[in-house]
């Protein structure tokens, strides 16, 4: 009795069984493909985010003086000759080197002072302080630098993280 009244209720309605199945067809495929665009879409997003991650303008790393500084390692840095350039391509560059366990021995900074949203990403960063190499690399006591984000990072590691100081908020 029950079967007999749901196909009266189809007939009256217009609808036969293949155009219920139809709809619920279009339903999930309609469903899955707004699940995938907005996977895509915060994938997206998300690798966005991830490229703008790294240290921020006004951070300092602080090498303070230590005479049994272990590091061995050494970054490559670029050295402007007229002023702050926007790649290393353009203009005339030196280049010096940075080694964390000569530049704990004597002591120093390297203050993030802009970024350079390039490919990889590049940070102007100042260092003051002793010497950065043991050898012709050396950078002196004060440089201008550009450094790649991954290089500022293994800096900050090796100094032990970054010291933003007190910062002032106003004109």
């Amino acid at each position: 009795m029950k079967t007999e009244w749901r196909r009266r209720r189809r007939e009256i309605a217009g609808m036969s069984r293949h155009q219920s199945t139809e709809v619920s067809v279009t339903t999930v495929v309609l469903g899955l493909a707004v699940g995938a665009l907005l996977t895509i879409t915060t994938g997206l997003w998300c690798t966005r985010q991830l490229e703008e991650f790294g240290p921020s303008i006004g951070g300092i790393i602080v090498f303070k003086p230590d005479p049994v500084a272990s590091e061995r390692w050494i970054v490559d840095a670029i050295r402007p000759e007229h002023g702050f350039i926007r790649s290393p391509q353009s203009g005339s560059v030196r280049r010096c080197k940075l080694s964390p366990g000569i530049m704990a021995r004597s002591g120093g900074s390297l203050v993030i002072e802009a970024r350079h949203l390039s490919r990889p990403p590049t940070f102007q960063v100042h260092w003051a302080g002793g010497h950065t190499h043991s050898g012709a690399g050396d950078c002196g006591p004060a440089a201008d630098l550009l450094l790649e984000r991954t290089d500022v990072m293994r800096l900050a590691n090796a100094a032990g993280g970054f010291s933003g100081g007190f910062r002032l908020i106003g004109p």
